[in-house]
């Protein structure tokens, strides 16, 4: 585990916490090319896109999502 390697990060505060998670996420999404994508999760993800082509009406947008959830 990750905390293991390095204890530190147990220590940040909550802010620093969610910014280290958005820089890391910025460096995953920098090299999206190179994560390996398993055969169970690109199923997963095509059988989602295929309903939503089949009904488009039943999605809503993230910013939808984020006011439901009063994450706004």
């Amino acid at each position: 585990m990750i905390l293991e390697k390095i204890p530190e990060i147990s220590k940040l505060s909550p802010r620093d916490k969610y910014i280290l998670a958005n820089e890391l996420w910025d460096e995953v999404e920098a090299s999206q090319s190179s994560i390996p994508f398993d055969d169970a999760m690109v199923e997963l993800l095509e059988k989602r896109y295929e309903e939503y082509l089949s009904d488009p009406t039943k999605v809503i947008s993230w910013e939808d999502l984020k006011a439901k959830l009063g994450k706004s």
